[in-house]
């Protein structure tokens, strides 16, 4: 039995317990059992919940069909497809160890046997895991707190916009957010049994789920340790029971994690149940540079095509010698650990900034952003503006405080949510890497309505004061401008027309483009897409301005001075063309384009 305050105890703290989802028995009310017995059943309300959640991912994903960056896939997106495609191709062992978390592309394999190339059907199918998201986390609070709070948690993440989002897009963050809602509805199975006893295949499964989360978030290794320390401090069962169930948790975990380790030491020659980026993504995060956003090791390499290479070559030429996977995250961490001790005072103010951005109610976009997708989906334009995280979490705040009197029973998901917390933290933050967060608060933020309406209902309103506080000072900090959202919003504008000129609608991508820069003039990087755009829409004297308004910015851009010795080529301007190749192979003695036309330029004089 899991460990609780007596009844009387707690009946003479309160008069009513909080969050119970049944208002108070009072003289004249005409509502007994029989009553409740006639309401819907929970799994038939718990259903329509489901059937609306995937109503609108459907939606979403219909009305964005023709949206750039699903018709032409960058980023991380298209770094999954491929070694999707790759595994389905006939390389499902692969040639080295993984540098990416592997379920997901392994998992879009299955689903381009099933459904052929193409993403709509991976789309759908990511639909099917929001719906199932929604469900597994009804299930979960209401077996944690009750049926009415387990019925409103669904529906706050069934309508709940960036989850619609991101079950939308080819990102790893649909199958890490069911893995996450599965996991949390084995736990509370393992807690609340419905007998006696703890079958071994609950504690297995929390193992077997916990392990898949893992390989799909690597972050999620974090969490390993908290399932055994929950069993044996959380629960009054024999010794014997709980060293069992510890046992039956590390077999489902070996059975998911000790077949990857193999096979990363059968590659690679070392250890390792997840991956080996570790390293390089905790400098990039915590390095003298670092402002709590991406910035790759290499300027202009943002895309998994360049990530491990770059990591590689960078800690192979400062090392002097080869290195080995486990090697180069080691040389990053080390590397990261002394920026920090150059200027700890830094790293600090940067631990604080980051933190309120973990909780901020900007979703940070990486190349796709939701931002940009509400031009398209009306869940998302209609939704979005009135739900999303700045309100979601001074809810759960509020829930946490009204529930802190059953801390024995919640002690688990305080602990998963701090360490979730802090592993985004300590690396960086983009709006998918703290989405596990939304599932676990929205336990809480759904208790603190059911709390809110009884309190209403039954005007009691004894010790309101203190989660009204502690709400109020979260909304304000989760809602404290954190971000430079024109730069990044320009950013993601940028990637469309980027994506759109990659499929050839140059209108859009054109249009994209100006609106980039028009956003945020002081981005290099938009002035120099939009001046390729107008490039290859035959228009160089504009892209002349465009590549020299880019360089006036960062002088230092790579290959902008290439463009405008080509375009300034095609307009009869020899001269300046070859002074900015000359410029070109100054910045980058290896460019060989530049060297090749430099010299056919003046062969030709």
């Amino acid at each position: 039995m899991t460990k609780r305050k007596s009844r009387s105890r707690r009946a003479g703290k309160h008069a009513e317990p909080v969050a119970t989802g049944r208002p108070p028995a009072r003289s004249g009310d005409q509502t007994g059992p029989s009553e409740f017995r006639k309401r819907p059943s929970f799994l038939l309300l718990l259903s329509i919940i489901g059937s609306v959640a995937f109503l609108l991912r459907l939606i979403n994903v219909l009305q964005t069909i023709e949206t750039p960056t699903v018709v032409q896939l960058l980023g991380d997106a298209k770094g999954y497809y491929d070694w999707a495609l790759r595994i389905a191709g006939g390389q499902w062992y692969g040639q080295e160890t993984f540098y990416q978390a592997p379920l997901y592309p392994y998992t879009l394999a299955v689903l381009i046997k099933v459904f052929g190339s193409g993403v709509f059907g991976i789309r759908l199918f990511q639909t099917l895991l929001g719906t199932l998201s929604v469900v597994f986390l009804g299930v979960a609070a209401k077996r944690v707190f009750n049926p009415v709070t387990g019925l409103v948690a669904a529906a706050m993440y069934a309508v709940y916009p960036p989850a619609i989002y991101y079950d939308g897009i080819i990102q790893k963050t649909a199958l890490a957010s069911f893995l996450l809602c599965a996991l949390l509805a084995v736990c509370a199975l393992y807690q609340k049994p419905r007998g006696d006893r703890r079958p071994a295949w609950v504690t297995i499964a929390m193992g077997v789920v916990l392990g898949l989360l893992v390989l799909t978030r690597e972050n999620a290794l974090l969490w390993v340790p908290i399932i055994p320390l929950w069993i044996w401090f959380g629960f009054s069962i024999p010794r014997k029971a709980r060293m069992i169930g510890i046992g039956w948790y590390l077999t489902g975990l070996a059975l998911v994690l000790a077949p990857v380790a193999a096979r990363n030491a059968s590659l690679g020659g070392e250890w390792s149940p997840t991956t080996f980026q570790a390293g390089p993504n905790f400098y990039i995060g915590n390095n003298l540079e670092s402002n709590g956003l991406y910035r790759p090791l290499v300027a202009g390499h943002e895309t998994p095509m360049y990530e491990r290479a770059d990591a590689q070559r960078l800690a192979e030429r400062a090392e002097g010698r080869e290195l080995s996977s486990r090697e180069v995250s080691s040389f990053w961490g080390r590397q990261a650990l002394r920026e920090i001790g150059q200027d700890p005072a830094r790293w600090i103010q940067l631990m604080l900034l980051k933190s309120l951005m973990v909780v901020n109610r900007y979703e940070v976009p990486d190349v796709e952003s939701m931002y940009v997708y509400r031009d398209y989906s009306w869940p998302l334009r209609l939704i979005g503006p009135w739900w999303h995280f700045g309100i979601l979490c001074p809810l759960a705040v509020w829930g946490i405080v009204t529930t802190r009197d059953r801390w024995q029973n919640l002690w688990l998901l305080y602990l998963l949510i701090l360490v979730m917390i802090a592993a985004v933290v300590l690396f960086f933050i983009l709006g998918r890497y703290r989405q596990p967060l939304v599932a676990l608060l929205a336990l809480f933020a759904a208790t603190a309505l059911v709390d809110l309406v009884q309190r209403i209902r039954t005007k009691n309103w004894i010790a309101v004061r203190t989660p009204l506080i502690a709400a109020t000072i979260a909304l304000v900090a989760c809602n404290i401008p954190v971000h430079d959202e024109s730069m990044l919003n320009a950013s993601s504008y940028m990637n469309l027309g980027i994506a759109a000129g990659k499929s050839g609608n140059m209108a859009v991508s054109l249009k994209s483009l100006a609106h980039a820069v028009q956003t945020h003039p002081e981005m290099p990087e938009a002035h120099v897409n939009l001046g390729r755009a107008l490039e290859l829409t035959n228009r160089p004297g504009a892209a002349i301005e465009c590549y020299q308004n880019a360089l006036m910015l960062d002088p230092n851009l790579s290959m902008v001075d290439t463009f405008l010795a080509r375009n300034y080529e095609k307009i009869g301007d020899l001269e300046s063309a070859i002074a900015h190749y000359r410029r070109a192979i100054q910045i980058d003695p290896d460019d060989l384009e530049s060297r090749k036309s430099l010299d056919r330029l003046m062969n030709s004089r």
